[in-house]
């Protein structure tokens, strides 16, 4: 590899929260966060890696690889971008997209779609020693998944002393665009009505493409809201996979990027787990053959069997591969 990794000096404070909270809550607060990622090449027909991914303070793009598994403290992002395989030349997409994210959060620790598109779309950014943009990369696409989270900390005096406890907990920024995924595992969950399976693993993203806008389309013309479980449907014609939103090299009109992603935000408890990934990873193992993780798992040796699951699978690693996985205990 030839990035740097980037040093992150400019973090602001912590978000406080001041309610007091009481004792019987202690549980539900984060004390340890931990992650790893993978990412391996498969047997793409192309024979080029497409993923690339942000790892806490750099970007990678690796033919095979695995992180040391890193604890974390304070505020933090992680990211995956898949060039979409219509091109070959969508690597150097995914890789604009994570570089751009490694730049934006080292200024400014909040990144968005728009703030992606300006910084990829800005030849500048793209090419070195005032070189234009290679001809063949126009039009290469990629999509993403990201998670960007922030502690609150929360101030517990309910012993009534000076000696105020700072006990902490997460809230999570989602934002993705295409058919990259994060997922969440909550073993106890009793507030999601998303529930597909009893391992505590469930999507909380719906893929941009043309089956989702159906199923929304339709739900729209009998006045109803969507049942979350009629997204990301399995099984169907590979025409309704054709994703409808993604980055793409070369968009240099505004008035050209209708594309404007999906965001939401979730408060995390301690106990949960998030993994982002491409969808060399979700197509060939869905969410629901995936093993638990809990606070003896080895993030990394959990990561390893995911992956053996994926070339074991039905596709055969047919697709390059990245995940993320994130650990609150």
């Amino acid at each position: 590899m030839n990035n740097t990794p980037s040093n992150n000096t400019n973090k602001p404070n912590y978000i406080t929260s001041t309610s007091s909270l009481p004792s019987t809550n202690n549980n539900h607060f984060i004390k340890k966060i931990q992650t790893c990622a993978i990412t391996f090449q498969g047997n793409a027909s192309n024979g080029l890696q497409q993923d690339a991914f942000f790892f806490l303070d750099d970007w990678y793009q690796e033919t095979l690889g695995i992180m040391p598994i890193q604890d974390i403290d304070g505020q933090f992002c992680l990211a995956v971008s898949d060039g979409v395989a219509s091109s070959n030349y969508s690597q150097h997409c995914a890789k604009a997209v994570v570089k751009a994210i490694a730049t934006l959060w080292q200024q400014q620790h909040s990144v968005s779609i728009n703030d992606i598109y300006q910084w990829i779309n800005n030849p500048k950014n793209i090419c070195k020693n005032g070189k234009k943009l290679n001809p063949k990369w126009l039009g290469a696409c990629a999509t993403l998944a990201m998670v960007q989270a922030y502690p609150l900390i929360h101030k517990s005096n309910q012993n009534n002393d000076d000696n105020e406890q700072l006990q902490q907990s997460y809230d999570i920024t989602i934002t993705h665009m295409g058919d990259s995924r994060v997922y969440l595992q909550r073993l106890a969950d009793n507030q999601l009505t998303n529930k597909q399976n009893t391992n505590g693993w469930r999507w909380l993203t719906r893929d941009h493409n043309l089956l989702n806008e159906l199923v929304e389309q339709k739900a729209n013309e009998q006045g109803i809201a969507v049942n979350p479980n009629d997204y990301n449907k399995d099984g169907m014609a590979g025409s309704l996979y054709g994703l409808t939103e993604c980055f793409m090299l070369g968009s240099s009109n505004e008035e050209d990027i209708d594309n404007e992603g999906t965001q939401q935000t979730l408060n995390i408890q301690a106990g949960d787990c998030l993994l982002i990934c491409t969808d060399g990873i979700h197509d060939l193992v869905p969410c629901q053959d995936w093993q638990s993780i809990d606070a003896n798992t080895e993030l990394d040796t959990w990561l390893k069997a995911l992956k053996k699951q994926v070339y074991h699978s039905k596709g055969r690693a047919y697709d390059n591969g990245t995940a993320i996985v994130v650990r609150f205990l």
